[in-house]
């Protein structure tokens, strides 16, 4: 049985058309909502990202600042353990007071002294090994060989009334077991208004690392020969 459609042919398609155009809103509606809910949503990404990004450079910056802080420190702090190793070892090993009662005793009759000035720098021990065995040796040779050497100099400013008073001055440091090196700087005569003197310059270099103790050895033997001569003296009269 087939079906009359009473409807003119124009409404129908019409109405065809009318369907498509709603479907075709409602579709673009969909797609102009879902574009902007991915454009809401990508913002919102970005938004967090930045924000994200803000801080992990914020983080670096506090970080960046914190590493320089304790590198400042540090350096300050191996400046302050070289200065305190430096003052360490010249108060165990060489007093300031015993280098002056050196330089004084050293003095001859007729010269005396206007200034003295010392100065010390420390550097690390010698050479390294090139071969193993000598690796080994200074590995058990204690921590001497590596420590840090000590040199202490000296630079004297005096006065004395003739030439030989400043050589005999210079021979008599130079006698000291604790000095390495005695170099006469200048020595010229000088017009004052009690006379003429010869002003003099000398620099004095002391051995490295070296030790109070080292410069008392005569001490020491004559102390042992006066402990002998009794013994001597008592077998002689038996």
């Amino acid at each position: 049985m087939s079906t009359i459609n009473l409807l003119p042919e124009d409404y129908q398609q019409r109405r065809s058309q009318h369907r498509a155009n709603v479907i075709c809103m409602m579709l673009f509606g969909i797609v102009i909502s879902s574009v902007g809910g991915a454009a809401l949503v990508s913002e919102r990404a970005g938004q967090n990202t930045r924000a994200v990004c803000e801080r992990i450079n914020t983080s670096y910056a506090e970080a960046a600042k914190l590493i320089d802080e304790m590198h400042h420190l540090e350096a300050k702090k191996r400046k302050m353990l070289q200065k305190a190793e430096l003052s360490a070892a010249l108060m165990e090993r060489l007093p300031r007071s015993y280098v002056l009662a050196m330089v004084t005793n050293a003095l001859p009759e007729g010269a005396s002294l206007t200034s003295l000035k010392m100065s010390a720098a420390a550097s690390m021990g010698g050479p390294k090994p090139r071969t193993k065995h000598a690796r080994i040796v200074r590995q058990r040779g204690a921590a001497k060989s590596a420590a840090r050497t000590v040199a202490v100099s000296l630079v004297l400013d005096g006065e004395a009334a003739t030439d030989v008073q400043v050589a005999r001055f210079i021979a008599n440091l130079a006698k000291n077991p604790l000095t390495e090196l005695v170099d006469l700087a200048y020595s010229r005569e000088t017009q004052k208004k009690d006379g003429v003197v010869r002003r003099f310059r000398l620099t004095v270099r002391l051995m490295p690392n070296a030790d109070a103790l080292d410069g008392m050895p005569r001490r020491r033997e004559q102390a042992a020969k006066a402990q002998e001569a009794p013994e001597v003296a008592m077998g002689g009269g038996a």
